[in-house]
């Protein structure tokens, strides 16, 4: 029994230390109910809202709130209004000060402004933020404690439906700040577009779609209440502060962004270094793993990399060597496929090149060029991404390559294209003269030219190039609209790439075919007479001597050479094809199997195999709109005697001529020929159009 006494006194005693000293803490709660039920004698009347405004004037005068049509919406309190509020316990003349002592109180009360001791430090912040300056200029639009907190509801931040609570705040600031055509210090010009860019950002979404309250809110990066515009030094936004404004939250991007070359540029006080909203945005952040994004951080690089300055070591940019690079060039087309300058160069760890920690200094670049090429070597990652030919200082190599390529097709397209618009003009003044051109009629027979393996391989030769154009062109071209449009008919780039390998491959099929035929021609008529006879392909006194008796004709006119077997355009067409064709091949091959190529050859390799890949007509008014022959094989033979004079006599002394004369090809033919030429000629003149219209800035 004595220790059951003594048990129930201890308990006892536990009890009143515990319940003792929260009686006195509520003490002042029931204080300040009994305090609050003479003011709520009046504002606790629930008729209170729909009484008129005069007896409200008759209780107390009215005073508009912010925001409010209504004049004094909050006249009603209810009895419990402070229950669960961060001012439970408090007093209502605490707030209203100016109804101390004195019931029924004066009509004008004026606002509590919470500047007392309470909130003194969140005051003192306030006052020396944008929107005491927008209150300062215009009371009735600049928003108060009581709008972004409450009034008699104001609830902990940490409660759910609290207006400061974070997945609430966006609706809080939004809900003005939707309503800003032109912030207070003029910072922008429309905030709903604001607004709904944090709405969509990765911020906006994690906290309106996921409900993660962890997430950044408007007073995490602006603040809570010195909220002050970025163009203000002390702003938490400011390029002085906005690195660590975001690191509180991304801690380790912000350790990173520091240690690298944009973070010691802004530590030694360059004001132009990148800071995290360059990059990002402000409000509009999204994923950096959305083709948008990376489409676009290519263009906010090049914001500060697209100048060359005074000191520059440089001709180019190095924006500009990469939009000119197979990489910037499927990005400008709309690929996210191709490298772009944070894949190479790192994101936050920008570090210049000569750095060992830079992800393309000497002993780090192959590992950076396997993350798209596996198989990549140390050589092949010696190939220079912002090589520049017209960079004779730092590119000696490419640049004259580049000046060959200048040179010779000027003087190609510019001699052979004079050389048509001449013989156009020439026959246009002998129509004019003397009639139409004569039609060749095959009486009963037709003189074979080409046979089937030739037509099938200008066949292929017609369909490669034409694919190859009409898919590769448009990389050249890739900051044109109309090359974007080409590549989206296509497919896009990736199904465009598909389509140029697939022509590839006929060419390489095609040249193929075409050197064994060429061997069946050396065995048939020796090899002396390909070399030097009257079928060879290479160049003879007498292409000379054609050439110059042409041009007197498109001048003075009297009759035309006596062509052989091929004419000297033809030479030079087929010397320009085949020869093109193997460089195009070999550099085109490099550029499908670099990795398998780097182990026998060094990265710069690829560097010219890009720039000769890249860079590597003829219209008779009487053939118009197509000849035929290359499709039909064979020609009328007055036709063969008109235009190649000297052949026919050859053939005519040698009595060849009988073994060549074949059954007269069906209409059919002519017809295909007719249809076929016609759509490659408006193919090629649109290109070449183009070509030409973007060559001069026209488009």
């Amino acid at each position: 029994m004595l220790l059951y006494g003594a048990m129930r006194c201890l308990a006892a005693l536990l009890v009143s230390l515990l319940v003792f000293p929260l009686a006195l803490r509520a003490a002042p709660v029931s204080q300040a109910t009994a305090e609050n039920k003479k003011c709520l004698e009046c504002h606790g009347q629930t008729k209170l809202p729909t009484m008129s405004v005069d007896d409200r004037k008759k209780m107390l005068a009215p005073t508009t709130l912010p925001h409010s049509p209504d004049p004094r919406p909050g006249l009603f309190v209810r009895g419990d209004a402070f229950d669960n509020t961060v001012h439970a316990g408090l007093k209502c003349v605490d707030c209203h000060k100016s109804a101390t002592g004195q019931l029924p109180h004066g009509a004008e009360i004026p606002q509590p402004d919470c500047n007392g001791s309470c909130h003194a430090a969140q005051s003192s912040d306030m006052l020396q933020g944008a929107h005491a300056a927008a209150a300062a200029k215009d009371p009735t639009s600049a928003p108060t404690c009581i709008t972004c907190h409450g009034g008699h509801d104001i609830l902990p931040k940490t409660n759910r439906e609290s207006k400061t609570y974070p997945l609430n705040i966006a609706k809080t600031c939004g809900d003005c700040h939707a309503k800003h055509t032109t912030d207070p210090a003029g910072e922008y010009k429309n905030g709903k577009e604001r607004v709904e860019g944090y709405l969509s950002s990765v911020h906006g979404r994690a906290v309106e779609q996921s409900g993660l309250i962890v997430a950044a809110t408007c007073a995490d990066c602006h603040g809570s209440h010195r909220v002050a515009p970025s163009t203000q030094p002390t702003s938490l936004t400011s390029r002085g502060n906005i690195v660590a404004t975001c690191g509180k939250c991304h801690v380790g991007i912000e350790e990173s962004l520091r240690a690298s070359a944009h973070g010691l540029a802004a530590k030694d006080g360059n004001t132009k270094a990148p800071v995290c909203s360059d990059c990002h945005t402000s409000h509009a952040i999204s994923r950096t793993d959305t083709p948008a994004f990376k489409l676009d951080i290519v263009n906010e690089c090049g914001t500060c990399h697209d100048e060359t300055g005074p000191a520059a070591t440089r001709k180019s940019s190095l924006y500009d060597t990469y939009r000119r690079s197979y990489h910037g060039q499927v990005n400008s087309l709309g690929s996210s496929r191709g490298a772009r300058c944070s894949d190479c160069h790192g994101a936050h760890t920008v570090s210049r090149i000569d750095d060992p920690k830079s992800s393309l200094s000497a002993a780090n670049r192959a590992e950076t060029c396997r993350k798209c090429h596996p198989q990549s070597n140390a050589s092949f990652a010696k190939f220079e991404a912002h090589a520049d030919h017209r960079d004779s200082k730092r590119y000696p190599l490419l640049n004259g390559i580049w000046w060959y390529f200048v040179i010779m097709m000027s003087f190609a397209f510019g001699f052979f294209g004079l050389h048509s618009v001449l013989w156009f003009v020439r026959s246009a003044i002998e129509r004019i003269r003397r009639g139409p051109t004569k039609k060749f009629v095959a009486n009963g027979h037709a003189i074979q030219r080409f046979n089937k393996v030739d037509r099938i391989n200008h066949a292929f030769v017609i369909i490669s190039f034409f694919g190859l154009t009409l898919t590769g062109l448009p990389l050249l071209y890739a900051d044109k609209a109309w090359a974007k449009s080409i590549m989206t008919s296509l497919g896009g780039v990736w199904m465009a790439g598909i389509l140029h390998r697939f022509f590839a491959v006929i060419l390489i099929l095609n040249f193929v075919v075409h050197f064994f035929g060429l061997i069946n021609r050396v065995r048939k008529y020796g090899m002396k007479n390909m070399l030097f006879g009257p079928a060879t392909m290479l160049p003879r006194k007498k292409d000379f001597t054609d050439c110059a008796g042409m041009w007197k004709w498109f001048f003075v006119g009297g009759k035309k050479p006596a062509f052989d077997r091929w004419t000297y355009w033809e030479k030079f067409d087929y010397v320009a094809e085949v020869g093109g064709s193997l460089i195009i091949g070999v550099t085109g091959l490099m550029l499908w199997f670099p990795e398998t190529f780097s182990k026998v050859m060094p990265g710069w390799m690829f560097n010219v195999a890009t720039l000769i890949h890249g860079y590597d007509a003829h219209l008779r008014l009487e053939k118009f709109p197509v000849d035929d022959v290359m499709f039909t094989g064979s020609l009328p033979e007055e036709e063969l005697k008109h235009e190649r004079g000297a052949e026919y006599e050859r053939l005519v002394a040698t009595g060849e001529i009988d073994k060549l004369r074949v059954p007269t090809p069906p209409a059919k033919y002519r017809r295909f020929a007719v249809a076929a030429g016609m759509l490659a000629m408006a193919i090629g003149t649109t290109l070449v159009v183009l070509i030409v219209l973007a060559g001069i800035g026209v488009i």
